[in-house]
């Protein structure tokens, strides 16, 4: 994962296939940080099933609502 200016921000193993505008949790429990897809390029792998994402950084509240 890169973020728009093509800086890395880590590795992602899924096993189901990322969509643009999809928001992705990251980190530790006590870590957590969003990301949304933004872009996604298959053309920078040799290996196929290796994609180069894209994202931007979400902000998120602390604050969760409880039911």
């Amino acid at each position: 994962m890169t973020d728009l200016h093509q800086r890395f921000i880590g590795s992602l193993n899924r096993s189901t296939p990322l969509v643009i505008g999809e928001t992705l949790e990251v980190g530790e429990p006590d870590s957590v940080k969003s990301y949304t897809v933004v872009s996604i390029d298959a053309s920078r792998s040799r290996d196929q099933n290796v994609k180069s994402v894209t994202v931007i950084v979400n902000s998120l509240s602390s604050t969760k609502a409880v039911e």
